[in-house]
């Protein structure tokens, strides 16, 4: 059932998902980023033993999870900010008063 709280996650999940692939890949700074992060981790990875490649990678996927919840939270407040400023600059533009 889509409600309010499932809407809106929904929402952000799939603007994070387009901000990704419309633009993040396409950003010069990240692709350098992701070239030397993967330089980097084969550097490594071609010392390890098997069973020290799985631990590495089971850290490195549990990072990224929380660095994407990381950013989705981020993203999450931001919105609800951009909201909230969007409500109260229709007010004033409409005449309203804001008493702090």
């Amino acid at each position: 059932m889509l409600n309010y709280k499932t809407g809106i996650q929904k929402f952000i999940l799939d603007r994070i998902t387009q901000i990704n692939d419309e633009i993040i890949i396409n950003d010069p700074e990240y692709k350098e980023l992701t070239a030397k992060s993967l330089e980097l981790s084969k550097k490594y990875s071609d010392k390890l033993t098997t069973e020290d490649k799985e631990v590495i990678y089971e850290q490195e996927d549990t990072w990224t999870a929380q660095l994407c919840r990381h950013e989705e939270i981020i993203y999450a407040e931001a919105l609800k900010d951009g909201i909230l400023f969007g409500y109260l600059v229709a007010l004033v533009w409409q005449g309203g008063e804001i008493k702090v």
